[in-house]
């Protein structure tokens, strides 16, 4: 599981066209070669990527089937870190210490963590576009860490500047993590989503197509996380929430 947390996203296989910009190919993060797969991408038009403004559950249930489904009619594109402007790179610097200082006060981050020597270390920006062009979803893959040997990777939707996905490793404060009961209620609530309780520390997102959130946490590591973990119609069995509404 280290390599999961080392630097965002793995290659994807293609680049979307935006507008007139062709993307980079490659993501600089190792961290999710084992969960994203493989990757749609195919050269979209500039309409085709105007897309509608999306709710926070909405662009977390674009992400859920981009990341665990993404042969579901979901395109990618995405932007190294290193090989944007130095603007570009700035905003994303403030958006990790943003999203570091929102973990914190919502109590997803222990109060006994070391921030004093936080340092952004880099990422990637990943934009995810439903097929039709109804909806789209900028998130920033971004990773830092301490003196202290302390790891902090996180997703942050770039629009709202919320952290929707952290993965750490808090070394120099593992003997103060909570439960991980404790830790995805933290990061819900902040959020202000709405849950329902599937299993231990297990919630489905309400409005988000049935995505379905876990937390953990590892006390003799360190690690801390809340991820998307599938959806409750593959993970539990049941009909899609589409399939259902059609039904009625």
């Amino acid at each position: 599981m280290k390599c999961l947390r080392k630097w965002g996203l793995p290659l994807l296989t293609g680049a979307v066209v935006l507008g007139t910009v062709l993307l980079p190919r490659q993501i600089s993060a190792l961290r999710d070669r084992q969960i994203l797969g493989t990757v749609h991408m195919e050269p979209m038009t500039a309409e085709e990527l105007a897309a509608g403004e999306a709710s926070l559950p909405e662009k977390l249930e674009l992400l859920g089937r981009a990341i665990r489904y993404p042969e579901l009619d979901v395109y990618s594109a995405a932007q190294p870190l290193e090989e944007a402007e130095e603007h570009t790179r700035a905003q994303a610097e403030a958006a990790f210490l943003q999203g570091i200082e929102k973990l914190a006060e919502w109590g997803v981050l222990p109060e006994e963590l070391d921030r004093t020597t936080l340092a952004f270390q880099g990422g990637s920006r990943v934009v995810y576009v439903q097929a039709d062009g109804s909806l789209a979803a900028s998130m920033l893959y971004l990773q830092g860490g301490t003196d202290h040997r302390d790891d902090l990777w996180m997703v942050v939707d770039e629009d709202t500047g919320l952290p929707v996905w952290i993965d750490c490793t808090l070394r120099s404060a593992r003997d103060s993590l909570g439960t991980a009961e404790e830790l995805g209620q933290a990061l819900c609530g902040g959020l202000g989503l709405e849950t329902r309780q599937r299993g231990p520390a297990v919630w489905e997102v309400e409005g988000a197509g049935g995505l379905v959130y876990s937390a953990s946490v590892e006390g003799r590591s360190g690690r801390i996380s809340v991820e998307p973990l599938g959806f409750a119609w593959d993970l539990f069995g049941e009909e899609p929430a589409s399939h259902a509404a059609e039904a009625k």
